[in-house]
Order: structure tokens, then sequence, then C-alpha cells
């Protein structure tokens, strides 16, 4: 998608649509052979194969399918070329024995406080339509739209001072509408005086990931399905991290696992993490299992609006499912969580302490129903409430509740209902 500015704010955004299927496989598109015994001043055919994945990167147009032979490959890919909405550029095992793409990259801190840039597959400068299939990927991937460095700053600025009004004029923030929200990048856009351009339909389909996981920045309409993401190392961040207006994702099947504790705070060790305003995006059916230390399987933070967490599972946890500052509208729904440490379930636990719910940082317009918790450890509540406003929870197994000092009190005030009655769920 070519960069939106200030002056050019009424262009939409191109291509954007509230689906969530895999971009369709190209017909008659070229194919690249790569393979370890290949040279790069070759033609790239079966025959006479290249010799490195850039080479066939450098080489894709759309519709091109890069076959990747039998080996490892090692080398640090670097994505900026695009392929199109009929013809997505896909880099694939050939099929005829296991493929492994990674690089040599320094080890981070175990105490560090943002995302690893240092991945093996880097996507930027608002590249779109490419999908990754059938291979083994070391040390993970780096999705980062081009200007995602300025929206970020300025959603962070107002967050870091408890502005929420402006961060809720971006369209379709403030209510669930996502047509609206397809506005979201030329508004800021026009806002930020930037030149944005979202990655768009960036997909991993059916791969195993170790080392580091997936970091998505400004990035719209990806696809994380059926892949095998484990042994992350601890400083990463999650196995998959979804952030800054980055909107109508795919993250479903997956099977999650092993995210190495980090000595600075949770975010850096989740399972699935949605945050900074990443909207409308649908988690279903993922696995995400034994995290150490402080590890939560999902999660959502800063302004992660308006998604859909359905029929996922989450054992041998922290925390199983958490609803964390300022989210809004999200819904709950079929999700299942055991051996959990802390809660199964949490809503804005932060704010326990607020005497009423805030628009700033509380859980609001949530839905959950039909959620099972089961087996804590340690007797460890199934549902904590910190502060939550117009929300709805319905025929869902929490065994153990607890709440914030204030919410019984304002609990029917606020909006709120437990099995359709205002009266507050019981605690303990």
């Amino acid at each position: 998608m070519r960069p939106l500015t200030g002056l050019a704010c009424s262009v939409l955004v191109g291509g954007l649509g509230v689906a969530y299927a895999a971009a369709p496989a190209a017909a008659g598109g070229a194919t690249l052979d790569v393979a370890t015994t290949g040279s790069d001043a070759n033609s790239g055919t079966a025959d006479a194969p290249l010799r490195t994945v850039q080479e066939a990167i450098d080489r894709a147009t759309p519709g091109t399918t890069i076959r990747l032979h039998k080996g490892t490959y090692s080398q640090e890919l670097k994505i900026r070329s695009s392929g199109s909405a009929g013809a997505p550029i896909t880099v694939t095992a050939a099929g005829d024995g296991p493929v492994t793409v990674t690089s040599a990259q320094a080890p981070d801190g175990c105490g560090a406080r943002q995302p690893s840039s240092r991945r093996t597959i880097n996507v930027s400068g608002g590249a779109d339509y490419w999908t990754f299939t059938g291979m083994t990927i070391v040390n993970g991937v780096y999705i980062n739209g081009e200007g995602g460095g300025k929206t970020y700053a300025w959603h962070a600025g107002l967050a870091k001072k408890g502005q929420w009004e402006p961060r809720r004029k971006v369209p379709g923030t403030s209510k669930n509408d996502p047509v609206a929200a397809k506005g979201a990048v030329p508004y800021l856009a026009n806002l930020l005086h930037a030149d944005l351009d979202p990655s768009e339909h960036i997909e991993f389909i059916g791969n195993t990931m170790t080392g580091r996981g997936i970091y998505a920045t400004l990035a719209n309409y990806g696809v994380v399905k059926d892949n095998t993401i484990t042994n992350i190392l601890c400083g990463t961040g999650p196995g998959v991290w979804v952030m800054n207006f980055s909107n109508f994702w795919e993250v479903s099947g997956n099977d999650i696992s092993k995210i190495a504790a980090s000595t600075w705070k949770h975010y850096m060790q989740e399972g699935i993490r949605f945050g900074s305003a990443a909207n409308y995006n649908r988690i279903v059916g993922n696995t995400v299992h034994d995290l150490p230390g402080d590890g939560r399987a999902f999660n959502t933070d800063v302004d992660g609006s308006f998604n859909l967490f359905q029929n996922n599972i989450a054992t041998n946890v922290a925390i199983g499912f958490n609803d964390q500052m300022s989210g809004w509208g999200n819904t709950w729904v079929g999700n299942r969580a055991s051996k959990y440490r802390t809660y199964c379930f949490g809503f804005r636990l932060k704010d326990a302490t607020l005497r009423t719910p805030s628009l700033n940082s509380s859980t609001n317009m949530s839905t959950i129903s039909n959620n099972t918790c089961s087996s804590p450890v340690s007797g460890a509540p199934a549902l904590g409430i910190g502060a939550v406003m117009k929300s709805s929870f319905n025929a869902n197994t929490f065994p153990k509740v607890m709440l914030g000092t204030y919410v019984p009190g304002y609990w029917a005030k606020q909006g709120n209902t437990w099995n359709g009655s205002s009266k507050p769920p019981a605690e303990g």
C-alpha cells in the first residue's frame, strides 16, 4: 500500500476490508527455486536453483512462489517489496525435506523492556502480501509498517499522561465500528503530518518458530495460523505480539509454549498479546501452555479493543486471560484455562483501588461468556476484577471470585451484569 500523508488524508486505505481469510494463491505466477547447492548466479529454476533466500526475495514479483529445498539457510532476510491481493508472494518448503531458515543474532538481556528487533525475517517499508509456510524459522519475525514509530510515540505519550479522549478520537476506537476503523491510518497521517504505510496481509501458516516469536507494529490483516511457537528466549517478547493500530488480524490454531521468564515485566513474556490500540482482531482456537514466572497466556493492553478471544486454551500459566489497561468492547467466549497460578481471568486488576472505573484505564463494554476455569494452583482465584464498566458476564464457570474494594458498590450503577442480573457476583 502506498504511503498516506497528511496532504493525502482523503485517500482511503487501499484494499482494506473486514476479512480474515488467508490471501488467495496466485494463479500462474513465476517460481523461484532455492537450494543449499545452488548459486545466486543461476536462473532460479528447479535445475538451476539460487543459493540464498534473500536473492529469491529480491527477484520476486507479485505472484512469485519461492520454493526452498531441504536444508538450512542462514541469513537475515529483508523484505521491502510487495505482492498484491490477487498475487501474493509465497515462500514455502519445496516438499523434499525439512527446511530451516535462521540467522545469527546477539542475545537480548533478560531485563529488556522492548521487543527484540534482531530477527531472521524483517518486513519493513509497508511491504504487503507475503506468505510463509511449511518451514522452521529460528529467531522469529519483525513486521514494522512505515511510520510506526511516530504513531506509537503519539499514543504512548497520551497513555502516559492519562489522556484518553484524543486516543479514542481515532476512527473505530470508541465504539464497535470496523468500517470506521479503516480510516484510522488516514486520520493519524493527517494528525501527525506523517507518511504512514502499514504492512498488510503478511501471513505465517504452518511453521515452527523458536528463539524469537512474531512482532508486528502498524500492520493490518496479518495471519498467524497453525504454527508451533516454542522455546522463546528471554528478553525478546511474547510468542505473538501485535500492537500499534494493527487491526483485522487472524491468529488461530497456534500452539505456543515455553516463553522464557523476563526479569522486567509480564508484557515481555506472554503467549499472545494485543496492545496499543490493536483492534478488531480474531484470536481463535489457540493453545498457550507452560509459561514460567509471570507468564500470561492471552493479553490485551493499552486500548486493545473490540477483539474476539474465542475457544482458546491456557494451561500451566500465571494468568490465562487478561483484559488489561483500557480494553473496550473485547469479547471473551468459550475459552478454557487450567493450572493457573495467579488468576484464570483478570479484568484491569491494577484499578482495584479506584472508587469508580476510569475511561482512561479500566475495562469497558466487554462481553464474557461460556468460559471455564479449572484446576487452580494453590487455590488461585478464577476471576479477578479490579475495575469494570458496562460489561456482561454470562454462563461462565468461575469457581472463585475476587473483586476490587469498590466494585460491589458501583457494579449496577456502572451498567455491569452477572448472568443477567444487576447484582455483582459473590466473592470467594
